[in-house]
């Protein structure tokens, strides 16, 4: 008969030390599936590859008078979502020598204040039957508008990404035109164009 060797658990610590770490440990591992329950991972790839977008935009080098980027990040009903990305954002802190200026917006709000000409919107949920309303705002006051949601380039939106192996860039080369926004030809070059 082979005699294995006792196995040693090294998670068992003596007493009141251990139970403690336990339930420390338990609920840090809770945490982050309650920070990211909407965050979907489109949304995280989105914001990840928005301050590529918003350095390829030409436009942002003619100076305004003003130093400041605005950032919308739009929702239609679950602002939750939206402030979970604005974190990730503000560790950027300025693109072009821009400071961003991050605001979490309902879609009723933004489309009642006129945003600032040059500024971005990062649409953060679907917004369905109302994109229309947001599109012709978009053309307007010249607003780079960033949606990560399958569909919404093809329908206007000026840039978002496509997944096949890699995540690439895509862009709405018409609403590009109408909206007046030049991106840099080297963003283009790697970028998926929707004409």
């Amino acid at each position: 008969m082979i005699n294995f060797p006792r196995p040693i658990n090294v998670l068992r610590l003596p007493g009141k030390i251990g139970l403690i770490t336990l339930l420390c440990l338990v609920s840090f591992v809770g945490l982050p599936s309650l920070a990211q329950e909407n965050a979907t991972p489109r949304l995280q790839i989105g914001i990840n590859l928005l301050p590529a977008v918003i350095a390829a935009n030409q436009s942002l080098a003619a100076s305004d008078g003003t130093n400041d980027l605005p950032i919308y990040l739009v929702y239609r009903e679950n602002r939750r979502i939206a402030q979970q990305l604005e974190p990730g954002l503000r560790q950027i802190g300025e693109i072009r020598k821009r400071k961003l200026k991050i605001r979490t917006l309902s879609l009723d709000t933004l489309l009642a204040g006129e945003p600032a000409p040059l500024s971005i919107v990062f649409i953060t949920e679907p917004l369905d039957q109302r994109l229309d309303e947001l599109l012709e705002l978009a053309q307007r006051q010249r607003i780079l508008l960033f949606s990560p949601f399958k569909g919404d380039v093809e329908l206007g939106v000026t840039a978002g990404f496509q997944v096949t192996d890699k995540v690439l860039p895509l862009v709405n080369m018409a609403s590009l035109k109408q909206s007046k926004i030049q991106l840099k030809a080297f963003f283009l070059r790697i970028a998926v164009k929707h004409e």
